[in-house]
């Protein structure tokens, strides 16, 4: 009876613990400690967060917002209003990962996150909202644990210096999120600006909007096109995960009880269970606590190819949806290429990341700017 209860409380903590992406650094990954008796020490489990969710309606009732609207964001935005905006940008960027390496999978994370929620509004850094409802950060597949919106903080404060009310943060994030993409060895990215910043955030929109590491790929596929994406858009956004890491807790159990079997995943290498192991406790332990996080691939901070040579070449991915994109019919020609073309995945994610950005944008006399990114004005 002891035993089925102690396993019951890891499988529900295990659940916890693969829809948390880690921006933030809070004390505990569970509200109440006895949910948590093994794991309630960490405070990260993406350390560089991960993985996302779609967007159905977040906003106020008067915000009709046209969820595939790419056509309203230009470049040079705040030429006449606040020339120096997106160099700001680019400087405290700049300075963040200079100290802080993975800032670079952070922002990149936290842009997706708000976009596929509710459109990109900067809903995502809203800590309360005059409701009084949960806010998106607070949902289960945001946590307590998101990286980032503490970096947006420091990056407004400075557009807030050289012009005060000018720069949306739903743009700071945008072009945080691309000077990021530089920084990893992207070439420089146009910054389209026009965004407004969203009234509203709910914890509620956030389900089904973001993936969860352990999905089928059908779910997967639905999706990215419901948001517009195709398969191989799909297979280029999951390529985020070039850069960052996850932690042990996220994925262990596909090295030591995958599916209850007592045995690992079979779509992981052999080589590659061997090395992890090595790292990794088995889930099931009180040893788990002490898990550290491991990079998805050998260049963490460079957005390259190599998370899809590693998934074609040695069977090497993290995420049980990340190996599922090469063993599936729909998705596997486009990680191949990915994986055989050092050049693709550069030019690729760039594109498909702009227009990312562009989903259900709030633009004209839409929504507001707010003067600080956790708060509404209006």
């Amino acid at each position: 009876m002891a035993r089925t209860s102690f396993i019951a409380m890891m499988i529900f903590a295990y659940l916890n613990l693969i829809t948390i992406p880690s921006y933030y650094a809070q004390p505990y990954l569970f509200p109440r400690p006895f949910l948590n008796p093994i794991f309630s020490g960490y405070r990260v489990f993406y350390d560089d967060a991960n993985h996302h969710q779609p967007q159905p309606k977040i906003g106020n009732k008067n915000q009709k917002k046209n969820p595939k609207n790419t056509q309203k964001l230009v470049e040079g935005f705040y030429k006449n209003t606040c020339p120096n905006a997106e160099q700001i940008v680019a400087n405290q960027v700049a300075e963040i990962v200079k100290t802080n390496p993975g800032a670079i999978a952070a922002l990149i994370r936290l842009q997706f996150h708000d976009c596929f929620v509710g459109g990109c509004d900067a809903s995502i850094l809203l800590d309360s909202v005059a409701s009084g409802d949960r806010v998106e950060k607070m949902s289960l597949a945001n946590g307590q644990l998101l990286k980032g919106p503490d970096l947006i903080d420091d990056i407004k404060s400075k557009l807030e210096e050289e012009c005060p009310g000018i720069v949306s943060c739903a743009d700071t994030l945008a072009f945080a999120a691309a000077e990021s993409m530089t920084l990893g060895g992207l070439p420089p990215q146009p910054k389209l600006g026009g965004r407004k910043d969203g009234l509203s955030s709910l914890a509620t929109n956030v389900e089904g909007n973001l993936p969860f590491p352990n999905w089928s790929m059908d779910q997967m596929l639905d999706l990215f096109k419901k948001k517009g994406f195709n398969a191989e858009d799909m297979v280029v956004l999951n390529g985020a995960h070039s850069v960052g890491s996850a932690h042990c807790n996220v994925f262990s159990n596909r090295l030591f009880d995958f599916r209850n079997t007592g045995a690992s995943d079979p779509t992981l290498g052999l080589g590659v269970v061997d090395e992890l192991k090595k790292i990794c406790r088995d889930p099931r332990t009180v040893e788990a606590r002490e898990n550290p996080s491991v990079s998805f691939d050998e260049t963490p901070t460079v957005l390259d190819n190599l998370l899809f040579k590693n998934i074609v070449e040695k069977k090497r991915a993290l995420l049980a949806t990340d190996q599922a994109m090469a063993d599936d019919k729909r998705t596997a020609m486009f990680v191949r290429r990915l994986a055989e073309d050092p050049n693709l995945f550069p030019m690729k994610f760039g594109e498909v990341m702009s227009r990312m950005s562009s989903l259900g944008v709030l633009t004209g006399n839409q929504g507001e700017v707010r003067t600080t990114c956790r708060s509404t004005i209006l």
